[in-house]
């Protein structure tokens, strides 16, 4: 919890000077092993900020927790020619692909990740392990995207049901609110504040949240922000004169990094 504060302070300064240098984090301490079930690099607490990618089963698809691994990949450069802070930039392919990879069956050093992303495309559980750990973590300060990812052998909208069927149970129905496009999410950098979160593909359906007060600590989304992140060659989605091999977006890679980064810079400043 102290880990946490201690963080979120540190990344406001950092987030108060977006044209400023970066500092150094202390986020984790150096030359610790990664709890079982995480995968989570020594270095980086020399980093000012990372995402840490969800491990998690589904029901078996073609896409799991791990798909599209690049999608942090390039938002991170793209932040990073944006905001002067030190990111880490993940590798490619493997054990470099993500920042980080974390289980939620294990506790251990999850209060000091600042930013969960989950992701795939099928139905999915959590024992009651994952369930505490995950609303403990959430209670305490972090932030979690959860992105539906669509699958084109069996397209639907499973994963995002899953995820509203959790975020229920473990906060309550009423807890589960709509996300207004008026938030500051919207338009805190870049101005989404008429479309909300840019659209690839997938199923429309309202962006969903969990508030902790007035703090925006999980949003959940139905239409593969992630995916825009990967199409850095611009032939997937949406977008003027651009040929739409997947799906029927309106938005492109640009707009779906624009979105990314303002997710970013909402968990740098709260």
């Amino acid at each position: 919890m102290n880990d946490m504060r201690t963080r979120r302070k540190f990344l406001r300064d950092v987030a108060g000077t977006v044209l400023g240098t970066g500092a150094a984090s202390t986020a984790l301490p150096a030359g610790r092993s990664a709890t079982p079930g995480h995968s989570i690099p020594h270095d980086l607490h020399d980093y000012d900020f990372f995402i840490a990618r969800v491990k998690f089963d589904s029901v078996a698809d073609e896409n799991p927790w791990n798909m599209r691994s690049d999608g942090e990949k390039y938002l991170l450069e793209e932040f990073s020619k944006v905001v002067r802070c030190k990111v880490k930039i993940p590798g490619r392919g493997g054990v470099n692909a993500f920042n980080a990879v974390v289980d939620l069956n294990y506790a251990d050093d999850l209060h000091k990740l600042p930013f969960l992303f989950m992701t795939a495309s099928g139905h999915f559980s959590f024992n009651d392990t994952q369930k505490q750990n995950f609303k403990s973590y959430v209670e305490q300060g972090g932030f979690i995207f959860m992105d539906d990812c669509v699958s084109h052998r069996l397209p639907g909208d499973f994963f995002y049901r899953s995820s509203c069927q959790l975020l229920e149970h473990l906060f309550g129905k009423a807890a589960v609110k709509e996300i207004n496009t008026g938030h500051e999410i919207f338009h805190n950098v870049y101005d989404f504040s008429r479309v909300g979160i840019p659209y690839m593909q997938g199923m429309k359906w309202p962006h969903r949240g969990i508030f902790v007060e007035d703090r925006l600590a999980v949003i959940l989304t139905s239409t593969d922000l992630h995916c825009g992140w990967v199409d850095r060659s611009h032939s997937w989605f949406g977008g003027p004169g651009i040929r739409r091999r997947f799906g029927s977006g309106t938005h492109c890679y640009y707009e779906a990094i624009k979105m990314g980064i303002n997710l970013i810079m909402y968990v740098l400043s709260h």
